[in-house]
């Protein structure tokens, strides 16, 4: 018997006429159309309507999971870059390796490692959980910017961090070296500042001031940063005007011999500038040098703006279907 097909007219009345509660029956009645085949032409529009509505489904799933792909890449790229930048103070502790495998530790959203108490054992999982899906993440971004991220660079990245956590001590050395030189030349020097109980002792506080002066023209690439890093102002304390000596991130309160020739600043400055032309300052310039491209180099490619429209152009192993 030769099969009948309905038109999309005589399909839109059956489906109409059973949505409204008509039997079958009922549907014949009102079309004119056999009982059997109303039955199966009905059937096969709704066996087509659910597949329809599951792709549907698919797509605004596949949809939602891309964006969060999107948005973890995104988090992750500048965490990455976060952490790659130069250290506000230098705690080269670790070797490059070790530092680097700290990022693949910490929770996903989350720029830190997670600071809840929990048992050993979970704690030892939900590590090796980060790592994991860290390397993931790293991998993934990798695939989609192979073509725009020069990622062997990060090479020369790890090269600068282990020259500075290799010369950095004898640094930080010859600082406390060069500054208590100098103030050799100046008898009592710890008694013309105002102190305080459990403060460090001027001298000292003056040689972390160096240091961390230092360390932060060398981030800046430029001796000439000393000037607005070095600086003195007169300040009221207790009714009595002094100088405050701004060195790095340190500071005195110098109540006599405010006049002293040179100044604490131009003498600061002067200690600077001869620690910046020490040959182990140099090797420490350069890899900082290097470190700073590498970061900015990230920068430039990581930047959202230019990597969200190029990951929806490219393909990786975990993205969503």
């Amino acid at each position: 018997m030769k099969r009948v097909d309905l038109t999309k007219e005589q399909l839109e009345d059956v489906v109409r006429h059973r949505q409204s509660g008509l039997s079958w029956l009922g549907i014949h009645n009102a079309t004119g159309i056999s009982r059997r085949v109303c039955q199966r032409s009905y059937e096969q529009w709704e066996k087509a309507r659910s597949i329809r509505e599951l792709e549907n489904v698919r797509v605004k799933v596949g949809e939602i999971e891309f964006e969060r792909h999107l948005n973890a890449l995104d988090r992750w790229a500048g965490n990455l870059i976060d952490h790659l930048s130069l250290p506000v103070y230098p705690d080269f502790t670790t070797d490059a390796e070790t530092y680097f495998e700290r990022l693949m530790e910490r929770e996903r959203d989350t720029a830190e490692p997670s600071g809840e108490s929990t048992p050993p054992a979970r704690e030892d999982r939900a590590r090796d959980r980060n790592i994991r899906r860290n390397r993931l993440l790293f991998e993934s971004l990798k695939e989609h910017t192979a073509d725009r991220v020069r990622w062997d660079r990060l090479a020369d990245w790890m090269a600068g961090w282990n020259t500075c956590s290799r010369i950095y001590p004898g640094v930080a050395a010859g600082v406390a070296e060069v500054v208590g030189t100098a103030l050799d030349g100046i008898p009592g020097f710890d008694e013309l500042f105002v102190t305080s109980r459990g403060q460090h002792k001027p001298s000292e506080i003056l040689t972390e001031g160096i240091r961390d002066l230092l360390w932060k023209v060398i981030v800046a690439g430029d001796i000439g940063a000393a000037n607005s890093l070095a600086q003195a102002e007169a300040v009221e304390v207790n009714n009595e005007e002094v100088l405050r000596i701004t060195i790095g991130s340190r500071s005195l309160l110098q109540k006599e011999n405010r006049e002293m020739v040179p100044s604490l600043v131009d003498l600061c400055r002067g200690l600077v500038n001869e620690l910046w032309n020490r040959d182990e300052t140099k090797v420490i310039r350069e890899a900082v040098d290097r470190m700073r491209g590498v970061v900015e180099e990230l920068e430039t490619e990581l930047e959202p703006l230019v990597l969200r429209p190029h990951i929806l152009t490219t393909r990786c192993r975990i993205c969503p279907a």
